[in-house]
């Protein structure tokens, strides 16, 4: 009698035993679940940070264009007799050998003067007066930035920028940023720089962009006052544009590394004809 109920309590004990870690597993099984999907949310917003905002084309344009994968193009790739083709340079090009140019030199060259209000290229003066030495056409850019004002911006410019007769068309480097302004905003700020700037030297900037920057800002806004200089580095502009940036892997000697290959969309003649206008003769 006494062995049978102790059986009996046995087999209760294991019921109970086979019941609670039965649960205890489901529980496990649970609370494993909700740590993969916490895992998983985690992932996913950090993925989605990751690939938010804008991309772009550099230029010394800085910095945030998506990876070039062209391959190098060389002179041998131009045919020099039908292409008026230049460069544009910054301090990025920190060593230049201009001697070498003589024998394959450019027929235009755009110099980084400034960027924003405060920044002036360390290397425009030197680059500025190697060009003018080498008989090259020249002219001088600015690179936009959205975290001041378009007209103190110009001022910048302004300040240090030569426009010296015979000079090239003054330049507004106009490209996407990590965090861009409302639409109203950037084409506000883009006209009161080119509006100071053709108040101070009676001529309005080409405006240098990728072809999607283009439909977005200048489109119906400012193409009717200034020239266009495209950047595109799959197909030519569906626009009218007046330069085109067919790559930025472009090997020139005298020059380290890669720079900024530029097509003009005309003759030397024609090129002859954007150079800066005297304010005082108009």
């Amino acid at each position: 009698m006494y062995i049978a109920v102790d059986y009996i309590e046995i087999l209760i004990l294991f019921e109970i035993s086979t019941i609670y870690l039965v649960t205890m597993q489901k529980r496990l099984i649970h609370i494993l679940c909700l740590i993969i999907l916490s895992q998983s949310s985690v992932f996913a917003r950090k993925s989605h940070k990751t690939h938010g905002g804008h991309t772009t084309h550099r230029t010394h344009k800085t910095t945030h264009k998506a990876q070039n994968t062209q391959p190098t193009v060389t002179l041998d790739d131009i045919n020099t007799d039908e292409n008026i083709w230049g460069i544009d340079v910054s301090h990025h090009q920190s060593d230049i050998n201009w001697d070498n140019f003589e024998e394959h030199k450019p027929h235009f060259m755009f110099i980084k003067a400034s960027e924003g209000v405060t920044i002036q290229d360390n290397k425009y003066s030197q680059n500025y007066c190697e060009a003018k030495k080498h008989g090259i056409l020249v002219g001088s850019y600015h690179f936009f930035s959205y975290k001041t004002h378009g007209r103190d911006q110009a001022n910048n410019f302004l300040s240090v920028a030569q426009h010296k007769s015979g000079d090239l068309l003054p330049v507004l480097d106009a490209e996407f940023s990590k965090e861009m302004p409302e639409r109203e905003q950037v084409t506000s700020e883009l006209s009161d720089f080119i509006n100071t700037i053709y108040e101070q030297l009676g001529n309005y900037p080409i405006v240098y962009c990728n072809y999607k920057y283009y439909k977005l800002y200048i489109e119906g806004h400012l193409q009717d006052r200034c020239k266009l200089w495209i950047v595109d580095y799959k197909t030519k502009p569906d626009c009218e544009w007046t330069f085109w940036q067919t790559t930025d892997k472009f090997k020139l000697a005298g020059i380290r590394g890669f720079v900024d290959l530029n097509l003009f969309n005309g003759s030397i003649s024609k090129l002859k004809g954007l150079i800066c206008q005297d304010i005082s003769k108009k």
